[in-house]
């Protein structure tokens, strides 16, 4: 890409023009024409209200085309969620659970993908955790506690508190062994990183659109494939689950598609922005979003390094994402962060470390001023 095109995309994100943001992570910020977008939903309900189904369904309907062709599916089994807790408690709460049977989580995840799967023990689910003290999650270590009373492997696709990039595709092929669902949060990867959750065996993904997918709050998509719609049983019932919804005519005969996880009022704004946002990944190609991440992640290690600075995991690059944790001898992590931060520099702390995760809208030159500030 040439500088004047990645010019051009930084000045569609405004709130670059406060600092050097390098945390994605934790929630991105937003561009403009997807600001434009959500906008564009409230105006349609102000000044064309009689018509706005007909006015917004085309948008609606982008959004799960652009959704599938991100994720290698159809845009019948995305389903529009308001977070990531949201998304993954449906699965929680719609497997057909019996006394007996057992899940598998990993004990350090984030609690969006812990604790709806915890409160299952209430239900006789026993809940196996594996742990992952040294920032790599590895299929033999859930192979080890899978048996034939395995119903679900829950793992984030991308650790946050390490950026390790999970096998999801081997593990998809011990699920299918099992007959185990796999389902997957695709919060810290989806929006930077390639994925094909069809070849990867993956039954359900859930993603949130407020952090690597630079999109609106309060809304995000989930996938289902067809072994999970049959597993999976809508627990969240509304009028909007059903065929013929404006029939009125209170039969629970769900809807065909993913769309029978969607119960009622959409929040429209959010899935107009998403729809933009969605629009904007396929314009640049998921695969150019993750060279480019990946590149800089490697820029930053290897300029930290020449400095003294330690990445915490040592992660080989078919592994690694757009996370990186970086510690500085003799200096805590709290003044080092509050040095980034005096100098303009938005990032996080976690595990004791600085966490750095640019996007691609991030030059070189700041990836080499925020390790000079830290040295």
């Amino acid at each position: 890409m040439d500088d004047q095109k990645l010019n051009d995309l930084r000045s569609d994100i405004p709130y670059l023009k406060n600092g050097i943001y390098v945390d994605n992570a934790a929630v991105s910020p937003v561009p403009r024409r997807v600001q434009l977008a959500s906008e564009y939903y409230n105006t349609i309900i102000a000044e064309r209200l009689r018509d706005a189904k007909k006015v917004a369904e085309p948008h609606f309907d982008k959004g799960r085309a652009l959704a599938g062709k991100l994720l290698g599916t159809s845009p019948q089994s995305i389903a529009y969620i308001q977070n990531t807790s949201h998304g993954l408690s449906l699965v929680a709460l719609g497997v057909d659970w019996r006394p007996g049977d057992n899940m598998v989580v990993c004990a350090q995840e984030f609690p969006s993908n812990y604790l709806c799967w915890i409160q299952l023990a209430s239900k006789g689910v026993e809940i196996r955790q594996v742990s992952s003290p040294d920032g790599r999650l590895e299929p033999e270590q859930i192979r080890e506690v899978m048996d034939s009373r395995t119903r679900v492997v829950a793992l984030s696709h991308v650790q946050f508190y390490s950026g390790f990039r999970v096998d999801v595709s081997a593990l998809g092929e011990l699920c299918a062994q099992y007959g185990a669902l796999l389902v997957v949060d695709g919060t810290q990867s989806i929006g930077a990183l390639d994925l094909d959750v069809g070849a990867s065996g993956i039954d359900v993904l859930v993603v949130s659109a407020h952090k690597w997918l630079m999109g609106p709050r309060g809304i995000g998509f989930a996938s289902f494939s067809d072994r999970a719609m049959n597993e999976v049983t809508p627990r969240i019932v509304g009028w909007l689950s059903v065929n013929d919804p404006y029939v009125f005519n209170r039969t629970l005969d769900y809807l065909p598609d993913a769309r029978r996880f969607e119960p009622g009022t959409p929040n429209g704004c959010g899935i107009l922005g998403l729809a933009e946002r969605l629009a904007q990944i396929d314009e640049l190609g998921i695969k150019w979003i993750e060279a480019r991440i990946l590149d800089l992640n490697e820029l930053l290690c290897e300029s930290a390094l020449r400095c003294g600075i330690q990445p915490v995991y040592r992660i080989e690059r078919p592994s690694r994402s757009g996370i990186t944790l970086l510690e500085k001898p003799g200096t805590s992590a709290a003044e080092l962060h509050s040095s980034l931060t005096a100098n303009g520099v938005y990032a996080s702390v976690r595990n004791g470390a600085i966490r750095i995760s640019p996007h691609y809208y991030n030059t070189a030159d700041e990836i080499e001023r925020i390790i000079s500030i830290m040295a």
